[in-house]
């Protein structure tokens, strides 16, 4: 027999010796000492150890550090016993930690330990855990340099208290919370300091005494090496560079510091050649119309990046779900020449094969699934997916709306999922408030945003549409109201509102009273912007409580009268937001005729324009918009005036400021406002950050209201300016505006001319 042969015969037969000869595992167990107790789950969970399985010496090793990792003993110790069957039983004896008894904090002057107690894990009555206790002190770091305290320290100690059991104190050392004084520039000479500063979050805030703005951190002036950087790759300097910062306490008063920016700014580079490799389903030549850099331009970061989506969009609308475009700029530091290769990756086209909606527990899907605008069948289209998630945050049912794609069993096919959480269907709120225009007002309101008036058994929910019943009661006003909205009626892409209404006003010499209803169908045109809206109105107006020096002229006003009215408008929204809009635009036309055949006591008509235009600058830092409302009101017989309920009354926070409420308007022999048949107004503001909610406004707001339809006189302009206040809090859905205006231009009688103060809450526009 060879040698090699018996060398594998005796090693296999060493092998079969030690496998039948292993032991197993018997029981495993755990024996605690100390106070407390932790649970046989919790033990076993953190052993791999079982009975039945090997004995492994090393194996119990491991899971003896297992045990000792969970920071909750202070002592580990496994013990074997072989057993006379040939299995072995294994204990494990733990020392518990001592008891946490007591959790304190010392030197916390900025913020309670109220606060500071719920940032921790670590809780008394438990015992010690090593890793709670680190993670709790990385915990109270983290929360004072997010509020920036940045060189504020942290140290944990651990005393002993009596018999097994601990006191841990965080002591805290807080510094001073380092505000930013001024921030300079060396090196600039492309764009000004006040250009750069504006590009930076890193700035100087007077509010910094009260909010936490303005504040210097450490981490966000790496970003702002970013930013600066990508504002100059607009202008072309690719070889621009943040050389050095320099943050210097000031002089005097070290809670501010200086922060200085050294730049490198190099020079700008020219575009030479651009192309477009990698694209087979679509031609260069077709590609090409969408680069918006050509040769012997100045290079421009914006339109590489715009190139780059246009080129994308035209891929995702052929359902290339998985293409990319990545742009490769190869700088000639020599020339400051800059090739630029536009790489595509294709990839293939994708079809939907299935639409699905998810965590909908409320709304049905049809109501879902008739705002998406992509089907089964469709090429998985990125913008279109994007389109449908905007739609479904718009419908105002749900508090967030995430969506994925993933591929389905047939090749070249996707599912697209829709996963929304929902919102509260039934909300009811109680408040209360105080306007220039309403003066003290209380309000309660119940709403359901996603109400079905025709399934009970669901409690009224799921069908999209809305319930509004609100009432307000105050000084000036009162009264109530419903409002119902069906926005597909008949499954159709057709809205109806429906609303009810009792309202009361006391205005400066007389009380008016409005009971009726108004309704309305609206279908969208042309494109998601532009619609068309035809509504019609019933109403009892009363004219009442007129004080007695009333000329007779004004007097044979008092009376009820009947309004029945149906009108036509146009409207083309394109704002990018409803509630916050940042550019865009907004325009309408009404007609409306309210003729005695119809039932209405008077005969006259209404033709009113408005419109609304958004800019912004400096990266939305800067929010501009003009504004214009021009109306007129007729008599069937130019001769006759029409009802005092109906004319136009301007001034106040909702049209022109710096004028009291209602005080814009022709007035009689008595130096009463009656209202005008014609208005004409003019506004203009500008927004920019204060702190988070918060923004400031100066704004200017011009015109006037004319006795005569048809007739103006520019003579007879007025015109407020002043600043204001902005605030949106998370909890109110509406903004609040705090205004200061002063009349700059009165050209009307009997109006004071002082500053004045505008509160209100809503939407103007």
């Amino acid at each position: 027999m060879g040698a090699l042969k018996k060398f594998w015969i005796v090693a296999i037969w060493c092998v079969l010796a030690v496998t039948a000869g292993a032991d197993k595992i018997g029981q495993v167990t755990f024996e605690q000492l100390g106070s407390y107790k932790l649970s046989e789950d919790e033990l076993k969970f953190n052993v791999q150890s079982r009975s039945g399985d090997e004995f492994v010496p090393k194996n119990i090793d491991a899971d003896v550090k297992r045990l000792t990792a969970t920071g909750s003993f202070a002592d580990v110790v496994a013990e074997s016993r072989h057993l006379p069957d040939g299995k072995v039983d294994v204990t494990f004896k733990l020392m518990a930690k001592p008891m946490v008894q007591e959790i304190k904090f010392v030197g916390n002057r900025k913020f309670p330990t109220s606060d500071l107690d719920q940032e921790i894990t670590l809780r008394a009555e438990l015992p010690l855990n090593d890793k709670n206790l680190r993670e709790s002190a990385n915990k109270l770091r983290r929360y004072y340099r997010d509020k920036g305290y940045n060189e504020a320290t942290v140290t944990p100690e651990v005393k002993s208290s009596g018999k097994n059991s601990v006191t841990v104190t965080f002591r805290i050392d807080e510094h001073l919370r380092l505000k930013v004084n001024d921030v300079t520039f060396s090196g600039n000479t492309v764009f000004s300091s006040w250009d750069l500063k504006w590009a930076l979050a890193t700035r100087h805030s007077f509010l910094s005494r009260f909010f936490e703005i303005g504040l210097y951190n450490p981490r966000e002036l790496e970003l702002d090496k970013l930013r600066l950087r990508q504002k100059y790759w607009t202008k072309g300097y690719l070889d621009f560079k943040v050389e050095d910062i320099k943050v210097t306490p000031e002089a005097g008063n070290p809670e501010y510091v200086d922060v200085n920016f050294k730049l490198f700014e190099g020079k700008p580079y020219t575009v030479d050649k651009v192309t477009i490799t990698g694209n087979r389903k679509i031609g260069t030549v077709e590609l090409e119309r969408r680069v918006l850099l050509h040769h012997g331009q100045i290079f421009d970061l914006d339109k590489e990046n715009q190139t780059k989506d246009a080129i994308e969009a035209a891929y995702a609308a052929l359902g290339y779900a998985d293409f990319q475009c990545r742009a490769v700029r190869h700088p000639n530091f020599q020339t400051h020449l800059v090739d630029i290769d536009f790489e595509l990756t294709e990839g293939i086209p994708y079809t939907v094969y299935d639409v699905n909606i998810k965590g909908n527990k409320v709304t049905k899907d049809k109501v879902i699934r008739r705002e998406l605008v992509i089907q089964d069948g469709d090429p998985v289209d990125k913008n279109r997916i994007e389109v449908s998630k905007s739609r479904l945050m718009g419908m105002g049912y749900f508090e967030d709306v995430k969506t994925s794609t993933a591929n389905a069993e047939e090749y070249g096919r996707k599912n697209v999922t829709f996963s929304v959480k929902e919102k509260r269907n039934y909300e009811f709120k109680i408040g209360g408030g105080f306007s220039d225009v309403d003066s003290l007002f209380g309000m309660v309101s119940l709403t359901n945003n996603n109400f079905d008036i025709t399934d009970p058994e669901r409690y009224f929910q799921g069908g999209g549409q809305r319930l509004r019943l609100a009432g307000i009661f105050g000084l000036r006003t009162y009264g109530g109201n419903i409002d119902f909205t069906e926005p597909w009626l008949f499954d159709m892409p057709l809205r109806w509102d429906l609303s009810g209404y009792w309202n009361q006003v006391t205005y400066r010499y007389w009380d008016e009273q409005r009971i009726g209803f108004r309704t309305a169908l609206t279908k969208k045109f042309f494109d998601d912007f532009t619609s068309v809206s035809l509504g019609y109105k019933f109403e009892q107006v009363n004219v009442y409580d007129m004080d007695n020096s009333a000329t007779a002229l004004l007097k044979s006003e008092r009376g009820r009268d009947w309004v029945s009215s149906p009108s036509l408008e146009i409207t083309r929204d394109t704002r990018d937001s409803l509630t916050d809009p940042t550019s865009g635009y907004l325009v309408s036309a009404l007609t409306s005729v309210t003729p005695k055949f119809l039932g209405s006591s008077n005969n006259y008509y209404r033709l009113e324009s408005k419109g609304i235009y958004y800019m912004n600058f400096l990266d939305k830092a800067l929010i501009w918009h003009n504004g214009f409302k021009i109306g007129t009101i007729a008599s069937f017989d130019r001769d006759d005036p029409v009802p005092l309920y109906e004319r136009y009354f301007l001034g106040g926070g909702d049209s022109i400021r710096g004028f009291p409420y209602r005080r814009i308007s022709p007035v009689d022999n008595n130096g009463w406002n009656i209202g005008g048949q014609t208005m004409l107004l003019l506004t203009s503001e500008i927004t920019h950050p204060i702190w988070r909610f918060i923004r400031g406004a100066v704004f200017v707001d011009a015109g006037s209201a004319w006795k005569n339809s048809y007739s103006m006189g520019f003579n007879q302009f007025n015109m407020g300016a002043g600043y204001g206040l902005r605030m949106k809090l998370p909890m109110i859905n509406a903004p609040i505006k705090l205004d200061l205006a002063y009349p700059i231009v009165m050209n009307q009688e009997n109006c004071p001319r002082r500053l004045q103060f505008h509160f209100n809450m809503g939407f103007t526009w």
